[in-house]
């Protein structure tokens, strides 16, 4: 297993795991891999991903007496968990403020719309955050074992094997997507329907309808992009 003090020349930057020097790495993409703190018997290593930025992991790399690598765990970092805090926040008071501003049952297809929205919304970043995760967790995986290459030549180079194809068409994906890709069509047609013809009493249906058709088309475009990328990759494997 790889030591602890050949993992910690990996680290570029080594700083604190707080939400200062996170909030600081959420507004860029970081080239320079890998910012981490350096603990005794523990290494907290993170970079941010290209897409999500601030949402990336922290892995949490243990070892044992002799310094050699015993587990790597991911954790959310602190700024993601102070964001997801703060969108909670505010989601608690649109709804409240459309209680607050409308009649009941306006506030009721208000809040039903907010909620669908923002569990699309969800849906995306969550499927996005996954994959992005992968590719961090593959690079950092093969980046120790080369480290574990150069100390012991003898050993086989995994990143030369051939690699796990990702399936896309397993039963649970087909059905998902047999349900979600009509859904989405139909929550298409209602924004398409609240920009072309809102109601006047209710302006906010044209930002609602634009807020919609945004989130539905980046989700579309984000999972079809991955599934020809992961394809591309399985006929690059075979």
């Amino acid at each position: 297993m790889a030591e602890k003090k050949d993992i910690e020349k990996l680290i570029v930057h080594n700083k604190k795991s707080n939400l200062k020097n996170h909030w600081n790495d959420a507004f860029f993409y970081n080239t320079t891999k890998y910012s981490g703190e350096i603990k005794p018997n523990e290494l907290l290593i993170w970079r941010s991903s290209y897409f999500l930025r601030g949402v990336y992991p922290i892995f949490h790399l243990t070892f044992d007496q002799n310094k050699k690598l015993t587990g790597i765990k991911k954790e959310k970092n602190p700024y993601h968990k102070f964001l997801n805090k703060i969108t909670m926040g505010f989601l608690i008071v649109m709804i409240s403020g459309l209680f607050l501003s409308t009649d009941f049952k306006m506030a009721i297809i208000g809040t039903f719309g907010i909620l669908v929205i923002g569990l699309l919304l969800s849906f995306v970043l969550g499927k996005a955050k996954k994959y992005e995760t992968k590719l961090l967790t593959d690079e950092l995986q093969r980046d120790i074992e080369n480290i574990e290459l150069i100390n012991n030549p003898g050993l086989t180079d995994k990143s030369k094997l051939k690699q796990e194809k990702i399936k896309e068409w397993t039963f649970i994906k087909i059905l998902t997507r047999f349900i979600l890709y009509p859904f989405c069509l139909f929550i298409l047609y209602l924004c398409i329907q609240m920009i072309l013809n809102p109601d006047p009493n209710h302006q906010r249906q044209i930002l609602l309808g634009i807020v919609g058709i945004v989130i539905i088309l980046g989700y579309l475009t984000a999972n079809i992009t991955i599934i020809f990328k992961n394809l591309i990759k399985d006929r690059n494997y075979n």
